[in-house]
């Protein structure tokens, strides 16, 4: 009996002594738990006791089942560490061939060949840079930054811009 059902109850018992011809039927709700029956016999027993052992012969399959899952996903992490180690082992590997290293010191530039090695490069004389180009406005001596999109002049500035656009 629940609460509510109890409390009613013991009203229509205090109610029966005043009200003599009324009485009030209870009905039990199903509470949706039953109890099972224990087993009596010994083959109940058995089927029981049998139960029960496939109950916990699945619960550790199922738990080594999780472990081979855990330690297979643990193991493809180490692989994929260790084929990240392999990339940077052959990018070692090459840097580790004879090559040519350029020193500029103090006391001069030189070009270091391993030994063994031949020297493949031929003399080159220096490549001398451009000379800067001057804005092409008369008495502006500046160097050049732009380019007239109209008239393809030289400029250095804005306001060299619009001397152009005004002479043009």
């Amino acid at each position: 009996m629940t609460a509510r059902q109890r409390a009613m109850y013991e009203r229509s018992q205090d109610a029966e002594s005043t009200l003599a011809g009324f009485a009030e039927e209870l009905i039990a709700l199903p509470s949706g738990y039953r109890e099972k029956e224990k087993p009596q016999t010994a083959e109940d027993i058995q089927k029981a006791a049998l139960k029960s052992q496939k109950r916990k012969q699945q619960a550790d399959e199922r738990r080594e089942k999780d472990k081979q899952k855990t330690m297979e996903r643990l193991l493809k992490k180490q692989e994929s560490g260790k084929q990240r180690a392999a990339a940077r082992h052959k990018s070692q590997q090459k840097h580790a061939l004879p090559s040519l290293t350029y020193m500029n010191t103090l006391d001069g530039a030189y070009i270091l060949v391993p030994p063994g090695q031949e020297f493949p490069m031929q003399a080159k004389a220096a490549v001398t840079a451009p000379t800067h180009q001057l804005c092409g406005i008369a008495g502006c001596g500046n160097r050049k930054i732009y380019s007239c999109s109209k008239t393809n002049t030289p400029l250095c500035s804005f306001a060299c811009y619009r001397k152009n656009l005004a002479l043009a």
